[in-house]
């Protein structure tokens, strides 16, 4: 009766951890600040984008990206168009089906495999056909090119290179995307059949491209890193993105985040859009409550409250300065949660030698109730007893990952790793071993008005005993024309608007 409860008043408290909620008041309170201020429509288009990505990742729109998650925004269209709070207008690309990248997706989401399969390791990539269906069923959607304001190409990029076995040279449409953005649209339209006058009108300025993986834009340099693939984002057109890093923003503030479209990684699966997995979470949570070491907790916290009390202020107030195991299982107890921290995830790519030293951090004698995973299916750490409770079968990431308190979170194989934004859905607090990430939608981001220490913690690398960056010597780019090369040539003054421009204030100047 007691577990029953305490349980059922801290469901009824507000949540202490982030979650689908930070990010819904984020977009909420932006929607409103730039309401009132009158925003421009490059910062309205942002709006959109990221609040189209909260209410998908709350509503279950990533599961399989069928047409049916958008069901009630289709039903409303016509209501929609008449009640939209957005003026501008955003026009589609519509593509012949018999394109070879269209037809390996038509045949995948019919069999339910990769992006459209359940909790498979491509649903993070899928932010190009997410965005797609999410324009589609949008207000601000026109069937007029000529009254939009943006035109969105809906280009899988990182399905057609996947499925083209990842090969290192562009495809054939990725060449031809690059060949448009630098003015020359003939092998677009010879490649997408569709015409590429639009690409000219404003030299791509007004056109939405989407970079859904942070290492394979259009091109595949995959042993570059540092600012290399965030530059290519300095030229038109818009991009919508998973990854800007830290340093990129503060080196481009205005051609970064004010002209890019920043967004989390996708969060697909039915598990995360159902509830299902936080609701078997902590079923097993509450289970770990009915026995040493929170049962004493539960008895302790029901007592605090019957007293009128607020048990987290009881907690600081007998805080001597030093964590026993009574205050971490008490404060547990309190966060509904029955793990103080938790690591799980491979031991891959150049930042394995972090993700070992955060391994073995975990495993120490001092770090209580910590967890981390051995091999895929392997626990250890002082914790691993209150996981598994005897149970040595394989267990489920995402039901651990509502367990913890905390989550340290290492970068991927870029700075950014889906899992910074898994972690939060799950209400764990994330502490971020990433020196470049930045959150969308935070105000490190430029986007929002949510600081990053509001909702996390953050260690620099650096600082952590044991760990020595493997990036020393690493093959970055000295300029950015080594980046943006890659499009338009060596130099600024390449691309062709630029060179009118030049032209324009040389006459002004009298030169």
């Amino acid at each position: 009766a007691g577990n029953a409860t305490m349980a059922a008043r801290l469901r009824a408290s507000p949540a202490r951890c982030g979650g689908v909620e930070m990010r819904r008041r984020c977009a909420e309170t932006t929607v409103v600040a730039a309401q009132a201020t009158g925003a421009s429509v490059a910062t309205l288009v942002r709006i959109l984008v990221v609040a189209l990505s909260v209410t998908m990742g709350s509503s279950g729109a990533a599961l399989s990206l069928e047409d049916s998650h958008f069901a009630n925004a289709s039903e409303t269209r016509a209501l929609q168009q008449a009640s939209c709070p957005w003026s501008f207008k955003v026009w589609i690309y519509e593509f012949p089906e018999d394109l070879e990248w269209i037809q390996w997706a038509k045949k995948l989401k019919a069999a339910g495999e990769k992006w459209y399969d359940n909790e498979r390791e491509e649903d993070m990539f899928s932010l190009e056909i997410m965005l797609h269906k999410a324009f589609e069923k949008s207000c601000v959607r026109t069937e007029d090119p000529d009254e939009a304001d943006f035109k969105f190409v809906p280009f899988y990029s990182d399905l057609d290179f996947r499925m083209n076995e990842r090969q290192k040279d562009p495809t054939r449409f990725q060449r031809a995307m690059i060949d448009a953005i630098g003015g020359v649209v003939e092998p677009w339209e010879e490649a997408f059949k569709v015409t590429g006058k639009y690409w000219l009108e404003k030299q791509g300025w007004d056109h939405i491209v989407t970079f859904a993986a942070p290492l394979t834009s259009f091109t595949h340099e995959r042993g570059r890193r540092g600012l290399f693939h965030n530059r290519k984002m300095l030229i038109p057109p818009i991009v919508a993105n998973v990854e800007l890093l830290n340093r990129f923003l503060k080196e481009y503030p205005y051609c970064g985040a004010d002209k890019n479209l920043l967004l989390p990684y996708p969060g697909g699966g039915i598990g995360w859009a159902d509830g299902s997995h936080e609701r078997a979470a902590y079923q097993v949570i509450a289970e770990s409550y009915q026995r040493p070491p929170f049962a004493e907790a539960v008895a302790w916290v029901d007592g605090i409250l019957d007293a009128g009390k607020d048990p987290w202020e009881v907690l600081q107030e007998h805080w001597t300065g030093y964590s026993t195991e009574l205050d971490i299982v008490r404060m547990l107890t309190l966060a509904n949660k029955d793990v103080l921290a938790l690591s799980i995830y491979g031991m891959m790519h150049d930042c394995k030698n972090l993700r070992r030293t955060i391994r073995d951090h975990l495993q120490r004698d001092d770090c209580l109730l910590c967890v981390c995973n051995l091999s895929r299916a392997t626990l250890g750490g002082h914790g691993k007893g209150i996981v598994l409770r005897g149970d040595e079968k394989k267990f489920s990431r995402q039901l651990l990952t509502f367990r913890p308190l905390f989550c340290p979170c290492p970068a991927g194989d870029s700075p950014s790793a889906k899992r910074m934004y898994d972690v939060v859905r799950a209400g764990c607090i994330p502490v971020i071993l990433s020196d470049d990430f930045v959150y969308a939608s935070s105000a490190e981001a430029g986007i929002g008005d949510l600081p990053e220490s509001t909702f996390a913690l953050r260690i620099p690398t650096d600082a952590l005993d044991g760990y020595e960056s493997p990036q020393a010597g690493r093959k970055t780019s000295p300029k950015p024309g080594s980046a943006t090369a890659f499009v338009v040539g060596d130099s600024w003054e390449d691309l062709p608007l630029a060179k009118s421009l030049h032209e324009k204030v040389r006459k002004l100047q009298g030169g």
